[in-house]
């Protein structure tokens, strides 16, 4: 009887203990929760003084001396070091909350986003030594380290960039291309430096990710990106869009054997580094050795340098006008209190001849300071950075550790799209700077072969860069095979090859490579606002009907999506999420897709990949290379 009795009791004593069960994990998630928003409410005053610390640098920068706010205004190096700390205290805190017992979803996406970092997850003897290592390389690239001649005693030395690059842009000679490529490397290789500081480098990835807990370092590197395997969706696109640069590759190659005869180039062979290193500077260079599609004068592009003056007139008034587009879309406007307030131009001395425009973010304002100069380039790169703006006007609103893109690149590819409307021939018909809203077939063909050499033969060198150094911080190559296995990623995945024995001991890597080992300037970064920022492009134009297939009076490549409020809508929806959501559900708002894809840069391409074909057939023009092995393994 009393079993029968246990047997009816037992149901009841059960959800007794369910219910306790439950109670305490419940008590449990409030506690987290509550722990977890004191840590977060910490972080969020912290911030705000190093935003304080950002406005009262904008201030000072453009009032000259002290800051109006009083007294002296922090340095940069304070603001980076604040910051650090900052970053650091919080992830320590947070990379011990059982994330999935908060039941906030944003302080859960927040808890993820903030409690692994890259190198800021470093302590800070490491994280000194990191940047250390960064400004040595960035000292590769522009400090003042070759020769001329080998001879220091009747001339200064020259910097890799501007100086170096600038004489590579405009000689003739190949033998000065030659020396000029290994005068650099072997001083800044001088006693394995450049190796050396690398592999110290990569030391301190992996520490990095070693504090993440990720046993595969390139997951610390992929950070953002938050996907197995990223490294395998780049190089699907590289393959995606390997027909039309196979092409390409053809042609300048034949280009190449009739301006550099002494270059020794084979038909079928890859293209000598130094000889590429000069045709991705003369992208849009006047003078460059290569013939365009129609190189007959009638044909070339119409100058818009003197209209650009006659209409514009002003940098302020260039950048009014990029505020418009943005406005016509439907996003926030710029007021006249914004100009007065946060809008500053640059001294004259400020910038140098390749300045870029500033943007500084520090809620609730954010502000700009822009070039001292006018050019059509500048008028490009200002609608990307009114992009940013309008971005940061929009993620403003957000908690800290949200208010950021949602991948490294992404805002970039946001900005990609403007700079692509902005140079098409229809928009500048509408800024009065040309005359017809279209070029002439001849035309049309020659500009888009310029962007090809700008952007299809950039796209596999970030991979390239990018692929290198995944697969040394994963271990996949080792220090002896180093050089060797970066000329094999030239010649597999861009047709490139060094040109002159190269062995073991030697660095190659060119100067991009040292750009993009900063986390915050990656070649991923780059090669992603690249890709992404076409497929933005060809969402946003057919939004806006200016992109019809099939039409030719509505191509990609001439499609400005001015006034369309579907498109702005796209970009305002995505705005707003800042990194509330995983980047692939914020792309997929425009997309519709969840993946890379180089679809739009072929639809873009796609006149230039017809006639490119034809060419090369006329020419008996085989595309793709069978390189030289200048690099054997020992």
């Amino acid at each position: 009887m009393w079993l029968q009795g246990w047997l009816l009791l037992l149901p009841i004593l059960l959800g007794l203990a369910n219910t306790s069960n439950a109670a305490t994990a419940g008590n449990h998630s409030i506690s987290y929760e509550a722990k977890t928003k004191r840590i977060l409410d910490r972080a969020t005053q912290r911030i705000s003084s190093i935003y304080d610390m950002k406005r009262r640098i904008f201030l000072q920068l453009t009032l000259k001396g002290k800051s109006p706010l009083g007294g002296q205004a922090p340095s940069k190096l304070e603001v980076e070091m604040e910051t650090y700390r900052l970053l650091y205290e919080v992830a320590a805190n947070l990379s011990v909350v059982p994330v999935e017992q908060l039941s906030d979803p944003l302080m859960r996406r927040r808890v993820q986003r903030l409690s692994k970092l890259q190198l800021q997850g470093l302590r800070p003897t490491d994280y000194e030594q990191a940047k250390d290592l960064l400004r040595t390389m960035h000292n590769f690239v522009n400090g003042p380290l070759v020769c001329p001649g080998e001879d220091c005693s009747a001339r200064k030395p020259l910097a890799m960039y501007p100086q170096i690059m600038n004489m590579n842009m405009r000689t003739k000679n190949y033998k000065d291309l030659l020396e000029n490529w290994v005068n650099w490397r072997r001083a800044i290789n001088d006693k394995i430096t450049a190796k050396n500081t690398f592999i110290d480098y990569v030391r301190l990835l992996r520490i990095a990710a070693a504090y993440n807990g990720h046993v595969t370092p390139s997951r610390t590197w992929y950070l953002y990106y938050d996907t197995e395997n990223f490294q395998a969706e780049l190089e699907a696109v590289v393959w995606e869009i390997m027909p039309l640069y196979r092409e390409i590759h053809g042609y300048l190659r034949h280009e190449v054997q009739r301006a550099y005869p002494k270059a020794d180039m084979k038909n079928d062979g890859a293209i000598s580094a130094p000889i590429m290193d000069q045709i991705l500077s003369q992208d849009w260079y006047s003078h460059q050795f290569f013939q365009t599609p129609h190189p007959s004068k009638e044909h070339q592009l119409p100058s818009v340098v003197r209209r650009l003056e006659e209409v514009l007139v002003t940098p302020v008034k260039i950048n009014k006008k990029a505020t418009e587009f943005f406005e016509s879309l439907g996003l926030n406007h710029m007021s006249d209190g914004f100009y007065d307030r946060y809008a500053r131009r640059m001294n004259d001395d400020e910038g140098g001849p390749d300045c870029k425009p500033q943007v500084y973010y520090f809620p609730p304002d954010v502000a700009l300071r822009y070039c001292p100069k006018l050019d059509y380039k500048k008028m490009m790169q200002v609608h990307g950075v009114m992009c940013e703006l309008q971005y940061n006007l929009y993620k403003r609103n957000l908690p800290f550790g949200l208010d950021s893109e949602p991948c490294p690149g992404f805002g970039s590819a946001l900005a990609e799209t403007a700079v692509l409307a902005s140079g098409t021939p229809r928009h500048l018909h509408r800024l009065h700077i040309l005359l017809n809203e279209s070029l002439t077939e001849e035309q049309s063909l020659n500009r888009l072969f310029r962007m090809g050499v700008h952007t299809l033969l950039a796209v596999p060198q970030y991979f390239i860069n990018d692929k290198f150094l995944v697969d040394v911080m994963d271990g996949r190559i080792v220090v002896k095979d180093y050089n060797c296995a970066y000329w094999n990623l030239q010649d597999k995945y861009a047709g490139v090859q060094a040109p002159l024995w190269r062995n073991a001991k030697d660095f190659d890597p060119d100067f991009k490579f040292y750009r993009g080992l900063n986390p915050e300037t990656s070649n991923t970064k780059k090669f992603l606002a690249e890709i992404l920022g076409f497929q933005f492009y060809r969402s946003f134009c057919l939004a806006s009907g200016q992109y019809k297939p099939g039409d030719p009076k509505f191509p990609l490549h001439n499609c400005d999506f001015y006034e369309s409020k579907a498109a702005g809508k796209m970009i305002k929806d995505m705005m707003e999420l800042g990194s509330t959501k995983h980047w692939r559900d914020i792309m997929e708002i425009a997309t519709g897709e969840r993946k890379l894809s180089g679809r739009g840069v072929l639809e873009y391409f796609a006149p230039l990949f017809t006639w490119l074909k034809e060419r090369n057939k006329q020419l008996d023009i085989e595309p793709g290379w069978d390189a030289e092995d200048f690099c054997p393994k020992e």
